[in-house]
């Protein structure tokens, strides 16, 4: 039952564990996905539909040259949100003036996909409308639903799913999972009585065995057979097929947590407020109290990682989550408790510390590890968000709203404009009174509005929010609203009166010794200067900015748009002269922009690459740059360059120049190879100054094509000499080295350091025991190594290991 959130090739969780049987079950869905485009997978919890689905799907990726892509809804509660949901999912960003769903259709309706939908039961009617809709908007997806019940779409067809036999397919999935809890277990012809009575009196649910199983490390076979005989006799009464499936889960579930100490227990229910991953940290600040101190938490956590009642993720620093069912059955008897209010709070309390300390100051060396932190902990902060803007008690209100704007930096990075719109509104909607937290909503919520375009509704926000902090003294409040009056004067065209507000602004921010705001000035005001070919302004402002940013060296976000807009100004002003100058800039832009995953200002260094190569006669290059910038435009469902008339012209300069050279088929041939990239793809062969992309091997259906990852600023792997100089020396204080062009096939993605030991480990002959002995870890995160190893390098045995340099 158990899988890792981790992604591989096709958007589909990594297995961690052996799949066992369902091969009639797996010929069966694939014969209704050939034939139908919407499949649900109907069965109680526990059953194995989860990991039934993802085989499925993963046995399918041949069939859908776009790949699948996962969707996990169990967290999920508010149906509005799940669009958005899916839409994340698919990596679309929301900066258009689009709602998601129409984001949604825009984006699939030329892709052929397999969208799976997992754990759709609590949300049945948004899950069922949303399915409808592809099939009449995207005639290329196919659905593949997991649920407890159908979803009753017109053309649905529905696959009931039923436990294990109990005397074949259990049998192998006890023996499988009992053998990796205790080391030799095999099922012989002495045990094999013991075994199947417990499968039989599990009902063959996939979860209630795996439950069952892990006693095994305190029990011995026949003792784990008595119990469960015992302890299932009042249910059955000798007709085990008068009992309701769900019963015995669930019975098998208030087993397991009697089994637990009473310390253990009362970790378990504190836990099911966590939304999705937590790490040892949450839990210990979260979860503690009473009769369950923080500095005790640890040591519970680790018994119900024993007792798989809580799984543990690998990654470089441990993350957790509780089984979907397991989760809400914590959630149940913490309602019981009375408990559940206190720890909410809790919940709620933390995450908007973690915020805070992600968001001030925004401009850190530390600026890329808190922006993943915030997005790894999105489906938590959902939860603290909609426990914050939906109370009566005006101290929390004012709490929420707060949260929902320190969120801002992750709603930009990730293109997640509308939906931190949305988290505002709901508070600004509890928090009607004057005060610095609805002052900062306002022109956040401005700011979002003018990305989407919609600029004669964003100024009244601007307005009342600079209105606002004048009458209650804000001072930090009234020069952000004073610098987002002039970026909106900008976008509108009127540009005397964006420089004064800018210049204003950027007075403000001096005096209030605010760097963060200082350097955003910067950036939005060298772009004002760069798009009218003022190169001089350009270079003055953005070195302002620059030197704002001078004590953070590892800053990369407004350090990126400074860099990208003085290439933009020597575009514009045909500084030809400065030719090299300006590639170097765009490529040190674009090694930033992926380290935080800023995809709209990708699109516009990947946008002047390109231009540049097509100058310079490299018309292959400028193709599929053109094709990588066109494919983050489509994801993101913003407006292509800003609606900028002269930059727009400037794009269609250069794809009939590319066009022209290379003719229609060549064009379109390396401007699709661009578009299947990746963004760290995409990057990598950027800064590498790669003319043409390699072809992907005939008859694979990839969505990308392999590369070698690139070294953030700051990393290991740069500071060790990965990334070598460019021979031009660095003329801006904090920008980062490049890679040398490589202009050969690259090779495939780059392993992990942990990853290269258990490659070389495998290549000396040692079997996963003996690599989780040498490397003292446990002999499920070796098998999950190495699957990870040979999932990335395309390989099908342990064997081809041995052959890689």
């Amino acid at each position: 039952m158990r899988y890792l959130r981790e992604q591989q090739a096709g958007g589909l969780p990594l297995e961690v564990t052996g799949f066992v049987g369902r091969e009639q079950e797996l010929r069966e869905i694939g014969a209704l996905l050939d034939k139908a485009r919407l499949v649900s997978l109907i069965g109680p919890g526990g059953v194995g539909k989860t990991r039934l689905a993802l085989r499925t799907a993963r046995t399918a990726l041949p069939y859908f040259p776009d790949r699948a892509c996962f969707v996990e809804l169990s967290s999920l509660h508010d149906p509005v949100l799940l669009p958005h949901t899916v839409a994340a999912a698919l990596g679309l960003s929301e900066q258009g003036d689009r709602d998601p769903v129409g984001l949604l259709v825009s984006y699939l309706a030329a892709k052929r996909l397999l969208l799976v939908l997992d754990t759709c039961e609590h949300m049945l009617d948004a899950c069922a409308m949303l399915a409808d809709l592809m099939l009449r908007m995207a005639p290329g997806v196919t659905v593949l639903v997991t649920s407890r019940q159908p979803l009753d779409v017109p053309g649905e067809f529905v696959y009931p799913i039923t436990p294990l036999p109990t005397d074949r397919e259990a049998v192998q999935l006890f023996a499988e999972r009992a053998a990796a809890v205790v080391p030799g277990f095999a099922v012989t012809d002495a045990n094999r009585k013991d075994v199947t009575s417990v499968c039989r009196r599990l009902d063959g649910m996939p979860l209630a065995i795996e439950l069952a199983v892990v006693r095994l490390r305190v029990l011995s076979l026949g003792d784990l057979a008595a119990r469960l005989e015992h302890r299932f006799q009042a249910l059955t009464g000798g007709r085990r097929g008068a009992v309701p499936r769900h019963r015995t889960l669930q019975d098998a579930i208030d087993w397991s947590h009697d089994l637990c100490t009473p310390r253990e227990q009362l970790l378990w229910r504190r836990l099911s407020v966590f939304a999705g991953e937590f790490d040892a940290e949450a839990a210990e600040t979260v979860c503690g109290g009473g009769e369950l101190p923080a500095e005790d938490v640890l040591e519970q956590l680790i018994g119900l990682v024993d007792k798989s009642v809580v799984l543990r993720i690998e990654a470089e620093q441990a993350r957790y989550r509780l089984l979907d069912t397991l989760r809400e059955y914590g959630a149940e008897r913490l309602t019981q408790s009375g408990e559940e209010e206190a720890y909410r709070r809790a919940h709620f309390d933390y995450f908007a510390v973690f915020a805070e300390r992600a968001d001030r100051p925004f401009h850190s060396d530390r600026q890329a590890e808190h922006l993943r932190a915030l997005a790894r902990w999105l489906q938590n902060f959902r939860i603290a968000m909609e426990y914050g803007t939906s109370t009566d008690d005006p101290e929390l209100a004012l709490r929420g709203l707060d949260l929902a704007t320190r969120l801002w930096t992750h709603w930009i990075t990730t293109g997640r404009l509308r939906e931190g719109a949305r988290w505002l509104e709901r508070g600004l909607a509890n928090v009607e009174h004057d005060c610095p937290e609805r002052v900062e909503a306002l022109h956040r919520i401005a700011w979002a509005l003018m990305v989407f375009g919609r600029h004669d509704e964003s100024e009244p926000y601007i307005l009342e929010s600079l209105a606002m902090a004048e009458r209650i003294g804000d001072r930090r409040g009234a020069t952000y609203a004073k610098e987002f009056h002039g970026c909106l004067s900008m976008v509108c065209g009127r540009l005397d009166e964006a420089h004064r507000d800018l210049n204003e602004a950027r007075r403000g921010f001096r005096e209030l010794s605010d760097n963060d705001g200082l350097a955003i000035t910067c950036f939005i005001q060298t772009f004002g200067a760069a798009v009218v070919g003022d190169v001089e302004h350009a270079w003055e402002i953005s070195g302002e900015g620059l030197r704002a940013l001078e004590p953070v060296p590892g800053e990369c976000w407004s350090r990126s748009y400074c860099l990208l807009y003085r290439q933009l100004a020597l575009w514009m002003a045909h500084e030809d002269s400065r030719a090299e100058e300006r590639d170097r800039l765009g490529r040190e832009a674009l090694v930033l922009k992926l380290a935080v995953n800023d995809r709209l200002g990708a699109a516009v260094a990947l946008e002047l690459l390109a231009w540049s190569a097509g100058r310079s006669e490299r018309f292959e290059r400028s193709a599929w740059l053109l094709g990588a910038a066109e494919a983050i435009w489509t994801r993101i469902g913003g407006a292509r360059l800003f609606n900028v008339p002269i930059l727009n012209a400037e794009r269609d300069t250069a794809v009939t120049a590319a066009r022209t050279a290379l003719g229609d088929s060549a064009y379109a041939d390396h401007h699709a190879r661009g578009a299947a990239l990746d963004l760290t793809e995409s990057v990598t062969y950027a800064v590498q100054d790669t003319d043409a992309l390699p072809k992907p091997p005939p008859g694979i259906p990839t969505p990308g094509i392999p590369t070698p990852g690139i070294p953030m600023p700051g990393s290991t792997a740069a500071s060790a000499g990965t990334m070598s100089a460019p021979s031009t020396p660095q003329t801006v204080p904090g920008t980062v080295a490049l890679p040398a062009p490589d202009r050969t096939t690259p090779r495939p993605p780059g392993l992990t350091n942990r990853e290269r030991q258990v490659a070389a480990l495998v290549a000396e002959g040692l079997t996963n025991r003996q690599i989780a002995e040498r490397l003292v870890v446990s002999k499920r995160t070796a098998d999950a190594h190495v699957e990870h190893i040979l999932n990335k390098l395309g390989l099908t045995s342990r064997t081809q290991i041995t052959g890689l340099e």
